[in-house]
């Protein structure tokens, strides 16, 4: 559920219409884009990466500290299961080795492997919109700003009405997505070697909420691009779950300079 969340209130932003918007404005969006990090906008196509994950850390975490011995046997078979996670702009892939895991009739361990693969999805589509870029209009989108005293308010007309808070500096501080999605959004960002990236985000779904998912980022560099390195997803119902992402391979475009012909 939280998977799906996530895609319906960030993954709108993807989507263009067509509309005409100010040169002011289009000048402004412009500046603001510059300054974020947004790896899928530039050469990077896909990338994907090992998932490590410590299930007894994770299941201790519920008892105080410590396993049940009548979880242990469960941790040891979750722990055994290999995952890596695979991004690109048009979504996030979890795979497992092996991939349909035997669990000899342990209930607890299925539902526990089948939460861990929608916390790794969740914590990444999280990530995508900053990665993309468009945390901000796309296309033709019909957008406008305004400012404030704190910095501007950025509304977005289509395909979802949306509005942003920008400050000072550019950086998208919070947001709301008015219905279907229906969702209140909190972003933090730190600079990075080229560009704003996303340290933090928190959702909340206004109509029927069962309050906020929050996720936190820190990066490792892959081939020169900035990519997350340790990801902490935080459900509004239960315990943290921190992964790791390693040994990371990444996918790029490659430009082709042609030349003219020569004259002869």
């Amino acid at each position: 559920m939280l998977r799906l969340k996530l895609a319906i209130v960030f993954c709108f932003l993807c989507i263009p219409a067509f509309a005409q918007t100010s040169e002011s404005d289009a000048a402004l969006l412009k500046e603001a884009r510059a300054l974020y990090d947004a790896p899928f906008a530039r050469n990077l196509a896909s990338f994907d990466c090992t998932v490590q994950f410590d299930w007894k850390q994770h299941i201790a975490a519920h008892f105080e500290g410590t396993v049940p011995e009548a979880l242990l046997s469960t941790s040891e078979r979750l722990q055994s299961i290999q995952h890596r996670v695979s991004v690109s702009p048009s979504g996030v892939i979890v795979a497992s080795t092996p991939e349909s895991p035997e669990f000899a009739g342990d209930g607890r361990a299925a539902m526990f492997e089948h939460a861990l693969d929608g916390m790794i999805s969740g914590g990444m589509q999280a990530w995508l919109p900053f990665s993309t870029g468009t945390v901000f209009p796309v296309g033709l989108t019909k957008y406008d700003f305004v400012k404030l005293d704190s910095g501007y308010k950025l509304t977005i007309h289509d395909p979802v009405h949306t509005t942003e808070i920008l400050d000072a500096e550019l950086r998208v501080t919070s947001g709301v997505v008015e219905p279907p999605q229906d969702a209140r959004f909190v972003s933090k960002l730190e600079p990075g070697p080229d560009g704003l990236l996303l340290k933090s985000a928190s959702i909340n779904t206004i109509s029927g909420s069962n309050g906020t998912n929050a996720f936190a980022y820190t990066y490792q560099t892959v081939d020169g691009i900035q990519l997350p390195s340790e990801v902490t997803v935080s459900p509004a119902t239960t315990e943290p779950f921190h992964f790791a992402l390693t040994s990371c391979k990444v996918v790029k475009f490659v430009t082709v300079h042609v030349a003219p012909p020569s004259a002869h």
